[in-house]
């Protein structure tokens, strides 16, 4: 994508949309690994629906549930670096959620670049600057994320079958 090319308003749409995307799909992640180390495959629709898709169950919860379920895969979780993984998307989800949620602070004047305000829960304000080129580095290390996540499932889950 030509990100220089285009207004403000659309690059903060773009990076918005592109960010939340990745969020999505390493979300999903999460969801398969907790589907695959606790239901039963022919329950797996069931879970979803009742569970994992549930309004209330939020990203923030499924990074928890998975990062509680380290000491049940043992010695795989080290070997896929889990804890480091969900550090990972934990930061991730934190820089999503401060385009998702954060207030406008840029200049007036479109200069190829947004600044977006964010307040921590300890009252602390943080100024995130994004310009074409770091979305365009930020979504690359989603893409690597993306893929580590997969193949630390992929691994985890084939550990679990006898």
């Amino acid at each position: 994508m030509k990100y220089r090319s285009l207004g403000k308003a659309n690059f903060d749409a773009i990076v918005t949309g592109e960010l939340t995307h990745y969020a999505t799909w390493l979300e999903g992640e999460l969801d398969e690994i907790i589907m695959g180390y606790f239901v039963n495959p022919g329950r797996t629709t069931e879970f979803q629906t009742l569970f994992l898709h549930r309004e209330g169950l939020t990203f923030q919860h499924k990074i928890d549930i998975v990062r509680a379920m380290i000491p049940l895969f043992g010695k795989e979780a080290e070997v896929v670096r889990l804890k480091s993984l969900l550090d990972q998307v934990q930061d991730f989800k934190s820089w999503r959620n401060a385009m998702a949620h954060g207030k406008d602070a840029s200049d007036r004047r479109w200069s190829k670049r947004i600044k977006i305000s964010t307040v921590s829960r300890s009252g602390k304000e943080r100024i995130i600057e994004i310009t074409p080129a770091s979305h365009a580095k930020t979504l690359s290390e989603a893409e690597k994320l993306l893929i580590s996540l997969q193949d630390a499932k992929k691994h985890l889950l084939e550990s679990l079958r006898p």
